[in-house]
């Protein structure tokens, strides 16, 4: 990845824009005449660090910085010694400050995981060490070290995580050894800024997602419907975007590569005034595959991402955010490679390269989606908080006279397949809502704190698929030559068109109450209980409906054997829980007349493990039992054009995952 630096003219118009927004030197001589004031950051990011304390020694003056990193302190004009504390962070002293405006104060992140922040396990601010689950959070920085272009390769090292990857296009997260059910994501729930991105096929496409964007992404292994509901059953990834800098900064990120790979990356961001500040990017990439195209030697794939975001402080502990992102794609998707009689084609017949592709010319896939999303933190007294989240999802899926499926019957004296094309489009519209009041406080010496709230979400849309066809027995394109190709011309096209209409809605209320009678000991327990409305209708057949209930628990406890200031520690934990999956609207690719099984797949989950830290925090350690039952899983086989459900029956799931991390410097 290469920087530009050749931006000058830019940069400077920017910076001429940021300072337009910022204080007047009126309020900055009326800022340093009562002490100092400043923003805590975090260092290599300049992303704002919030809830930090920054004390003046010796005189007892001491500011928490708000949402946006700020912070004001009364000091006089002589100069002191500032300590700055914050959870996650080193604490860092600086002597002989005078009273000023505008200083930037950097901290460094502990290299001790331990000590590092959790917010997804909870929804709430948690030591890592204190969570009852294995988690992983990869920094802004990490991605830009590795040179993670893509969501899959910034947690394709966490432990146990499985990278599963279809048409070249569509890749999956899998945790804890769970198939994939679909395209995407769908035995493990997909976050951004912890609003789901599940649609009504519990799955979520991460096409064009804004990577670009992300301040950090979070990872939780193990079920968590007890806070989150469906799809939370192997795992989930939360992509918290990234928030306004304290000082205007632009960035521009050009890279390329082989097979006609080329992106690049405009962000801009910085302070509007004192209230608030603002980050926004556009991105865009294209590659050109490297597979052996046959039919259509223009095979392209292209993404352009547009994302902003807002933040804004009401009060010194109070705020909230705006977002909006836009993506859209354009693909060509690579026909698979057959399986006949359990041997791979090219095993059997040399002449197939298994990177062939002889898909229908054109790109064949689409998608956009727009993302709404609005956050409002309001801390009202020192022991509670009330969070209210609004999300809206607008959402385009198009498989446009696509042809990548090629299977039976197959000839392989006349090296022929047959080959099953349709074109499909999915319409959907997804709402979510959610609204929840925390509570926290000491009584004597045990800690106690509470969540309880209420979420809805409702998933609306349509879908129409047209099966392509010349054979109607078959239901396809018979005698497609693997070796030289030739796709029949578009008059003798058949089609048989079908529709689905369908609303998936989801009320859930759920609550978490934490206590720590001593400060080794963290017990937790956790509930939620769904209901879900599904009616969909599916071409000319009648409407069906179905509700049905959800109940998940959790219980957890995480004990410290010890820790201490030299970065040594060890926890241990326990944690049962449940977890479901609800049905999937009517696929188009089930034919009308098969009977639907509507119920929910249930996830029953025994965990134990351990975490631990050496060498001044430097190394990190983590391992992990888990036994999961999942019941109720109905399995799919393919027919010629159409998926047929097989049975429903239990699947086990045993494992023992490890993790070794070690800070260099």
């Amino acid at each position: 990845m290469a920087r530009s630096g050749n931006v000058g003219l830019i940069r400077a118009l920017f910076v001429l824009f940021c300072a337009a927004l910022a204080p007047t030197d009126r309020e900055a001589e009326a800022q340093a005449a009562s002490g100092l004031s400043g923003t805590v950051v975090a260092r290599g990011t300049s992303q704002p660090v919030a809830d930090a304390t920054v004390t003046a020694e010796g005189s007892g003056a001491t500011a928490a910085t708000n949402a946006l990193g700020r912070f004001e302190l009364p000091t006089g004009a002589a100069p002191v010694t500032l300590v700055v504390r914050a959870r996650g962070y080193l604490e860092l002293k600086l002597p002989g400050v005078q009273a000023q405006t505008g200083l930037v104060i950097e901290l460094d992140p502990t290299p001790n995981f331990l000590e590092s922040v959790q917010v997804t396990a909870t929804k709430s601010a948690l030591a890592a060490g204190d969570v009852a689950a294995p988690t992983t959070s990869v920094s802004r920085q990490t991605i830009d070290l590795r040179g993670d272009q893509r969501l899959t390769e910034a947690v394709e090292h966490v432990p146990g995580a499985l990278i599963s990857t279809e048409l070249g296009i569509f890749e999956n997260v899998l945790l804890r050894g769970m198939p994939r059910q679909g395209n995407e994501f769908t035995n493990t729930l997909l976050l951004i800024d912890g609003v789901p991105q599940t649609n009504s096929g519990n799955e979520a496409r991460v096409v064009a997602l804004p990577i670009n964007d992300a301040r950090s992404i979070e990872i939780v292994r193990g079920p968590n419907s007890a806070l989150y509901g469906r799809t939370a059953i192997g795992g989930a990834i939360n992509l918290l975007t990234a928030d306004p800098t304290a000082i205007p900064e632009l960035r521009v990120d050009l890279a390329g590569g082989q097979f006609g790979t080329a992106r690049g990356v405009v962000a801009a961001s910085g302070p509007i005034a004192r209230w608030g500040g603002f980050y926004a990017s556009v991105g865009t990439e294209h590659g050109g595959g490297y597979f052996n195209d046959l039919v259509d030697p223009d095979y392209d794939t292209g993404n352009v991402a547009l994302f902003g975001k807002l933040k804004f402080t009401t009060s010194p502990r109070s705020f909230g955010t705006v977002t909006i992102n836009r993506v859209s794609s354009n693909n060509s998707t690579p026909t698979n490679e057959p399986v006949v009689d359990g041997q791979f084609l090219h095993e059997i017949d040399p002449q197939f390269d298994r990177l062939t592709n002889l898909n229908l010319p054109g790109p064949t896939y689409s998608q956009g989606e727009t993302r709404f999303t609005a956050n409002y933190n309001w801390q009202f007294s020192d022991w509670g908080r009330f969070v209210e989240t609004f999300g809206y999802r607008d959402v385009r899926l198009e498989f446009i006279e696509d042809g990548d499926f090629i299977g039976e019957p197959y000839n392989l004296t006349n090296q022929t397949v047959t080959m099953y094309p349709f074109s499909q489009e999915l319409n959907e519209s997804v709402f979510y809502q959610e609204a929840r009041l925390e509570a926290g406080g000491t009584s004597g010496s045990v800690r106690h704190d509470a969540t309880v709230g209420w979420s809805y979400e409702d998933n609306s849309g349509d879908l129409w698929a047209d099966f392509i066809y010349t054979d109607e027995d078959l239901f396809g394109f018979p005698d497609i030559s693997y070796v030289n190709p030739v796709i029949p011309d578009r008059s003798v096209w058949q089609h048989d068109e079908a529709t689905r209409v369908y609303n998936l809605g989801i009320t859930g209320i759920f609550g978490q109450y934490m206590v720590q009678p001593t400060s080794r000991l963290l017990l937790t327990a956790a509930g939620r209980y769904d209901r879900l409305n599904m009616d969909a209708t599916r071409g000319t057949a009648a409407t069906v409906e179905q509700t049905f209930d959800a109940f998940s628990p959790k219980v957890s406890a995480t004990y410290r054997f010890f820790g201490n200031d030299s970065g040594r520690a060890l926890n241990a934990y326990g944690a049962y829980s449940q977890a479901f999956n609800p049905p999937r609207r009517p696929s188009a690719l089930i034919p009308a007349d098969i009977p639907l099984n509507l119920q929910p797949v249930d996830i029953e989950n025994w965990e134990t493990g351990i975490k631990g830290s050496l060498a001044d925090g430097a190394v990190s350690l983590e391992a992990s039992y888990f036994h999961m039952t999942e019941d109720g899983v109905v399995l799919s086989q393919r027919q010629g054009a159409f998926f047929l459900p097989t049975n429903a029956g239990q699947r086990k799931y045993d494992g023992f995952e490890t993790g070794l991390g070690w800070s260099a410097s």
